[in-house]
């Protein structure tokens, strides 16, 4: 009879709690509870309405209660695992969903739920099988495309993941976190300006969702629109204050504008690293277990997702050969979806090397603390892709800033950053950042060339006019750049300019900068715009140009190297902070401090007379590969040892920071 009565009296309460009348559906259940304690159901909706409520800790323990009752019940085992996912404790979600699929494997929104859950602790390969497995048995099921899509999209694979989004929209179309991964993946496919009109659209629905500010800034930001992406990010911020990426993303835009004070980037900075260090405050300091010993060999960590045909490839690759092995053990994290043959030519360089992208930042960090890594090093500083996230958490007793695209991380988890004698001429670099300051004598970074194009005679010889370039990548083409280069070529009246860059083959973007050029003088008759080109025919393309004119406020890296490693001289504005100083730093190692100017006048000085003496730029034609060769720019072995030489003294102020053992 029980039985009988307690039946209509539980639908009764379902019902109640499907129309949202919660406080009478849980008076109706603890009803039937004080005649039935036992009765299973009853404590599963009781605990999924005390969840409803607020009341976590209770929603936990009645579904415990539930199971208690009735173990081999699949719907208890996912509603507990569905509360404890949404708490933010994944692990035990995962067991509560494993033990659901005993019972039902066939289940596909528990598969889902077990899919999502993976993605959430990182294991991407197991939410993608899982994610297939709820689709193979329930096709229909939005949130298994939906949660498919964003698992390819991490494991970088945007043309499959695609159709898996559009399948969950065109079941679930009202779902606003799938168009937001949509446009994030036709960003990935180089849609951009899909993706932009995509975020535009539900963002005119939605505009106070940070993120979609957050995805629309960086879109913009890869067209080259850096103020409006600045400006979106800042929105982002205003709506999210803790929103660590969209601060990142700010960090790494800001330098790109003129007149934005070297003060104000750093003030970012400072913002983005309290963000990504905020969670950790209450454990600080943190208690590292590595033996303090002065003078043992260290083990070294580089934690980077630059690990493959990434342009700054060429700079980590000679270091991770050079060091020295009786010196350091070098240890790799790399956060590389798609390895390539980079990346297995750097693996065979190193003691150990952990794929990372399939780890969340507390894994990671657990994983170089069981690695006992005295000394953490990260190469990306904000960029794109960057794991500051584990640095915030300090698994390492040192941890240093390297090749940070002159950028403090504003991390005071961050304990150094490397620098050179001429990125922190006048101690600039102190100034601007959080990290203490280390000089290597020789340089900043080592690099290398894997191709060595013949060079040919300066194309002024044949064409009858100085050809100006720039290969740069146009986000750094600021108005203040423009303004320089309208004052070079009004100063050389028969001079062309070349500009190619990411994106430049793009209508609008070629339309773009050419109105701004005219708007300075430039008519389009004396500009020539190219698109990205393939490595060897980028090299190639420098023997169409005579003079690089370096951008400002942020100036060339790479590009100014590889101008050089051609012989084309490059004209660079010397800046205050690092990021304006890279190019002078090249120059000055490639024994070419003359092209470097400390003033806009000094700039268009340099550059025009370089334009007038043909001579001068044979001379560079033929002297700078050989003078790059014999420089500290390809030593690694010397740099190697400076860097490691400098580990060294960080490792030994570090054992000297401990307190004496009781």
């Amino acid at each position: 009879m029980e039985a009988d009565t307690d039946a209509p009296r539980f639908e009764q309460a379902l019902r109640l709690h499907g129309a949202g009348r919660l406080a009478e559906a849980e008076a109706a259940l603890r009803a039937i509870l004080s005649s039935n304690p036992g009765h299973a159901d009853c404590l599963d909706l009781l605990g999924i309405i005390a969840f409803q409520t607020g009341h976590a800790e209770a929603a936990i323990d009645l579904l415990g209660q539930a199971i208690g009752h009735d173990g081999q019940s699949h719907s208890h085992h996912t509603n507990l695992g569905n509360i404890l996912r949404a708490l933010g404790h994944p692990d035990r979600a995962e067991s509560c969903y494993r033990h659901a699929l005993a019972l039902r494997p066939d289940c596909g929104q528990t598969l889902c739920n077990l899919g999502i859950t993976l993605r959430d602790l990182g294991r991407l390969s197991d939410a993608e099988d899982c994610c297939r497995r709820a689709i193979l048995h329930q096709p229909e099921l939005a949130d298994a495309h939906l949660t498919l899509a964003s698992v390819l999209r991490g494991l970088g694979r945007p043309q499959e993941a695609r159709p898996a989004c559009e399948r969950g929209l065109e079941l679930a179309p009202g779902r606003i976190e799938g168009w937001i991964n949509l446009g994030n993946i036709l960003q990935d496919l180089g849609r951009l300006d899909d993706a932009i009109a995509l975020y535009r659209q539900v963002l005119a629905q939605h505009p106070d969702r940070a993120e979609i500010h957050n995805n629309l800034a960086t879109a913009l930001g890869d067209l080259g629109h850096v103020g409006e992406a600045a400006e979106c990010y800042e929105r982002a911020i205003m709506l999210k204050p803790d929103f660590a990426e969209a601060h990142s993303n700010l960090v790494v835009t800001l330098p790109f504008l003129s007149g934005v004070a070297e003060e104000t980037v750093l003030a970012a900075a400072r913002r983005a690293g309290a963000a990504l260090e905020a969670p950790f405050l209450s454990i600080r300091p943190i208690r590292h277990s590595n033996v303090p010993d002065a003078g043992r060999r260290l083990r070294i960590g580089y934690l980077s997702p630059s690990l493959h045909s990434h342009v700054l490839a060429p700079y980590v690759e000679p270091v991770l050969a050079a060091h020295h092995r009786d010196r350091v053990s070098v240890h790799v994290y790399a956060h590389v979806p798609n390895p390539d043959s980079v990346t297995w030519r750097m693996r065979d360089l190193v003691e150990s090397w952990t794929f990372i992208h399939e780890m969340n930042d507390d894994q990671v960090a657990a994983r170089v603390v069981a690695d006992g890594i005295d000394i953490l090093v990260d190469p990306m500083g904000h960029w794109a892709g960057n794991r500051l996230g584990v640095f915030a958490r300090k698994p390492a007793p040192v941890q240093v800033s390297y090749l940070c695209q002159g950028l403090t991380t504003g991390l005071a988890a961050m304990d150094y950053v490397i620098a050179d004698p001429w990125l922190n001429r006048d101690g600039a670099m102190r100034e601007l950042a959080v990290e203490t300051v280390i000089e290597l004598p020789s340089g900043f970074q080592v690099t290398s060339f894997p191709t060595a194009p013949d060079i040919g005679e300066p194309p002024v010889l044949t064409n009858g006019h100085v050809t100006f370039g720039s290969f740069n990548n146009p986000s750094k083409i600021s108005d203040a750049t423009i303004g320089l280069w309208a004052r070079v070529l009004a100063a050389t009246p028969d001079s062309r300019l070349l500009v190619k860059g990411r994106n430049l083959d793009r209508p609008g973007n070629r339309r773009d900068l050419l109105a701004r050029l005219h708007e300075r003088g430039l008519p389009p008759d004396r500009v020539e715009v190219l698109g990205w080109l393939a490595a060897d025919n980028h090299l190639s393309a420098h023997d169409r140009m005579d003079i690089m004119l370096d951008t400002t406020p942020f100036t060339g890296g790479r590009t100014t190297l590889e101008a050089l490693w051609m012989g084309v001289p490059a004209v660079t504005l010397v800046g205050r902070a690092a990021y304006g100083r890279f190019s002078y730093s090249h120059l000055c190692r490639a024994g070419a401090p003359e092209l470097a100017a400390n003033s806009p006048d000094g700039y268009v000085a340099i550059a025009t007379a370089l334009a007038r003496d043909h001579d001068r730029l044979r001379h560079y034609r033929r002297s700078l590969r050989p003078a790059i060769r014999a420089s500290s720019l390809l030593d690694a072995d010397l740099h190697a040892s400076e860097l490691e030489a400098a580990f060294r003294e960080m490792w030994r102020e570090w054992c000297i920071s401990l307190p004496e053992p009781a």
